[in-house]
């Protein structure tokens, strides 16, 4: 009939949504309690939905906010999410760690991380509804989207193609051979290639030889929501093959976090399933703003590339305009009011401010009574950064956002 043919063109036409997901794992009980941790947390929230936001006027799909509670984390967590335009999911951790099969991994999976086994809260992501979202994009709350991420969206929703692949911010890994001809043979290993996962990696956290194994860094991470790579994951991490002093297989993950998403996701990509994914430069995307090289003090390793790379990309020097996403790990948060020895820190947090202002003015004229109005901007504090929201140089000194 019409009327099928006119839903048929309708469901076409319509833009696939790419779900946006935040973790949050509790409320801070023993530095901040409740209440603090609410303030904290809508700020992160607000802006980076707000920048996402602003990143979708120019891209091809629309989005949705998705956040993950732990039950310990109702109590700050749940209203401002909601609040904000989060779809929240209350979930547990997915697996109960006396059934994890090796002593060591099941005694020390909540060790030496920020947040123990809840951090495997971010494989929730793969249970999203696959109809409903081609790809989930998995973030940390002191993330911004600086613009379109479609380079990244196209060449997983469309396949492979040559100018598609052509256009991703990838890592070049041929080591000492970042020219033009080393680029293109890279990237012609993922022509007609279907992609399931971009990320970054995280070469801050390893000793100088380990850039083989380095973790995915936990603040981004883009993928096709899957309940079959969920479960498996799921089965890793209960067969426990996670060696003390080396990592998963006994390879991945001897380092900060590595027990949990950061080195388990490593391993996946590195050894499990290395066809799947695709490590993106980690200067244009989920950039930290971080050094290189090794420091002086690694004597054998001093002035080299982190990365295993005999020539690299220092992420301090990147032009604004070439970030998709940062993440404030190395800059701080921008409500820290912080000063900066490193300029791109200070163009980040300046647009993390900038965006603030956004959200707010966005909000003038609604019927949200005094959230309708903008607040007074009288902070002296590196005004020309912090646009007024600063009175002094520390947490203390910052204008907090109102929902």
């Amino acid at each position: 009939s019409q009327l099928a043919v006119d839903v048929k063109t309708t469901e076409k036409t319509k833009k696939p949504t790419i779900a946006y997901l935040v973790t949050i794992t509790g409320c801070g009980e023993k530095r901040t309690g409740p209440e603090l941790a609410a303030n904290l947390i809508t700020q992160g929230a607000a802006v980076l939905k707000h920048s996402i936001h602003l990143a979708h006027n120019s891209s091809k799909y629309d989005y949705q906010m998705y956040a993950i509670i732990h039950p310990t984390a109702k109590s700050c967590a749940i209203t401002p999410m909601k609040k904000l335009g989060y779809k929240v999911l209350l979930r547990n951790t997915p697996f109960d760690k006396s059934d994890i099969s090796t002593k060591f991994l099941r005694e020390n999976i909540d060790g030496a991380s920020c947040c123990g086994a809840k951090e495997f809260l971010k494989l929730y992501a793969y249970t999203l509804d696959s109809g409903r979202h081609p790809l989930a994009v998995v973030l940390d709350l002191d993330s911004l989207v600086l613009r379109s991420m479609d380079d990244l969206f196209d060449v997983m929703i469309y396949g492979g193609k040559k100018e598609l692949v052509d256009r991703l911010p990838i890592h070049i890994n041929n080591v000492g051979n970042t020219s033009s001809l080393g680029q293109q043979q890279q990237r012609e290993t993922l022509y007609n290639r279907q992609i399931d996962a971009l990320y970054t990696k995280d070469y801050n956290m390893i000793n100088p030889g380990g850039e083989k194994y380095a973790g995915i860094q936990g603040g981004f991470l883009v993928l096709r929501p899957s309940e079959e790579v969920f479960q498996e994951y799921i089965d890793l991490v209960l067969e426990g093959n996670y060696i003390e002093g080396q990592g998963w297989g006994g390879k991945y993950g001897y380092f900060y976090g590595g027990a949990q998403v950061q080195g388990i996701c490593s391993y996946y990509f590195g050894e499990v399933h290395p066809e799947m994914g695709v490590q993106l430069n980690r200067c244009r995307v989920n950039a930290m703003v971080d050094n290189p090289r090794f420091g002086m003090n690694e004597k054998k390793s001093a002035g080299k590339c982190r990365d295993g790379r005999e020539d690299c990309e220092d992420c301090r020097k990147t032009e604004l305009r070439d970030i998709y996403s940062a993440h404030f790990t190395l800059c701080g948060k921008p409500w820290d009011c912080r000063m900066h020895s490193t300029p791109l820190c200070s163009q980040l947090h300046g647009e993390w401010f900038r965006i603030r202002k956004s959200f707010e003015e966005s909000r003038i004229g609604s019927d949200n009574g005094e959230l309708s109005l903008l607040p007074e901007l009288e902070g002296s504090f590196r005004p020309e950064v912090y646009r007024g929201y600063c009175r002094k140089g520390s947490g203390q000194g910052y204008l907090p956002i109102k929902i």
